[in-house]
């Protein structure tokens, strides 16, 4: 089945500057693990190397901020991308831009379904979903969505597995 033109629903547009704000810190505390040798260095390079062999050293921090700014450009456009469709038989994932990854979840395979919020997911309103399925593994772990819709696909797919068990049980 074709589902790249389907109505994915999307997720919330307050994914975006938690996003950013979660870069923001993993750049930033990789940024100052890097700046503190590099300062530390700053007084032992020019003992070793000469004057501009000891400048190379700061392209690194510039090439870390310089990526650290392309990823938080390429934020919303990834949150955009990001989808989910509940079909008859199974709940289709979508996420990615260059490397599209969907992942269909079978009801009748569903075991449970958590929701997640942390203090800054909460701040932002919205959750993550992550769905269990029989034989143990998580299928897939899904984020963006506000709150009450999260409740409502977990109370809809909840429901719908256990629908699927019992037409396993009859047949």
């Amino acid at each position: 089945m074709d589902h790249e033109n389907l109505p994915y629903r999307r997720v919330s547009p307050r994914l975006i500057p938690l996003r950013q704000i979660n870069n923001a810190i993993g750049f930033g505390i990789f940024f100052l693990f890097l700046l503190i040798p590099l300062l530390i260095v700053q007084f032992v390079a020019p003992l070793f190397f000469t004057n501009s062999a000891a400048y190379l050293l700061y392209l690194l921090p510039a090439g870390v901020l310089v990526w650290g700014i392309v990823v938080a450009c390429i934020i919303p456009r990834q949150v955009r991308a990001m989808g989910y469709l509940e079909n008859r038989d199974d709940l289709v994932l979508r996420r990615g831009i260059l490397f599209r990854n969907q992942v269909a979840v079978p009801y009748g395979r569903i075991q449970y379904v958590d929701i997640h919020q942390g203090p800054l997911q909460r701040a932002f309103g919205v959750t993550q979903i992550s769905i269990t399925t029989a034989g143990g593994g998580t299928a897939s772990t899904f984020e963006g969505l506000p709150m009450v819709e999260a409740e409502r696909l977990r109370d809809e797919l909840t429901q719908r597995g256990f629908a699927r068990l019992a037409e396993l049980a009859e047949a």
